[in-house]
């Protein structure tokens, strides 16, 4: 049984084409959010509208989580990872802090890891009265090739649009391409984008019908991640 993620959109993670595809497929499904607060059994994946952002940076061998604060009395949050999206582990703890709402965390991994895997990050938010938070799901994957260092994708905390970011080492041209399940093109746009870090919301995803899509980012027509989207 797959590991449940609960979105408006589930991030269904397809085999990867182009320059440094993977030899797997994993899959995220949706069902009903029933359980306690065990970290095996979480009582919400949703983020109650605690965190303005949650992205990732690629450096070398390791990836620099950011996220951002809104609201919420909580004490801590733990940073949990997956290499197949089914099983999660906690790979540190950040504490919160009173004089700002911004928060980092770095993984460092092997190379090898990160040439064969993708990285399913989510964020366990344990608030002061003791209850817990999931976020949803960071799904990030290394290129560092001349163009790529990483890319990844995640739904908006606040207006549940799909966010996209691409981290590149030149300037390049990124298009990126929503298809629904017969292959019509739903949504297409594309950025001449700058070295480093830039984000892209796909305006207008949350409205989509309920259905199967397909998300493919492209870099310089080289390198692309595809993922499958179920919306719910």
């Amino acid at each position: 049984m797959k590991r449940i993620i609960t979105f408006s959109f589930c991030l269904l993670l397809a085999i990867p084409t182009g320059l440094l595809a993977r030899s797997y497929t994993t899959i995220l499904k949706e069902i009903p959010d029933t359980s306690s607060n065990a970290s095996t059994s979480p009582k919400s994946l949703i983020l109650r509208g605690s965190l303005s952002s949650f992205n990732a940076a690629y450096g070398r061998n390791y990836f620099e989580l950011f996220w951002n604060t809104v609201a919420g009395n909580f004490d801590h949050f733990e940073i949990e990872r997956s290499l197949d999206g089914e099983k999660y582990e906690k790979i540190g703890m950040v504490n919160n802090m009173s004089s700002g709402n911004q928060y980092s965390y770095r993984d460092h991994f092997h190379g090898s890891i990160g040439r064969n895997y993708d990285f399913f990050y989510r964020l366990k938010q344990i608030e002061a009265n003791g209850n817990v938070v999931y976020s949803k799901v960071l799904i990030a994957r290394m290129y560092n090739t001349k163009s790529l260092a990483s890319l990844s994708v995640t739904p908006d905390p606040m207006a549940n649009d799909i966010l996209v970011n691409v981290q590149l080492n030149e300037k390049s041209y990124v298009m990126m391409k929503v298809m629904d399940a017969d292959g019509n093109l739903i949504l297409k746009e594309g950025q001449q984008a700058e070295n480093g870090a830039n984000t892209y919301t796909l305006e207008g995803t949350h409205n989509l019908s309920p259905g199967l899509y397909t998300l493919e980012i492209i870099v310089n027509s080289k390198e692309r991640m595809t993922m499958k989207l179920a919306k719910g």
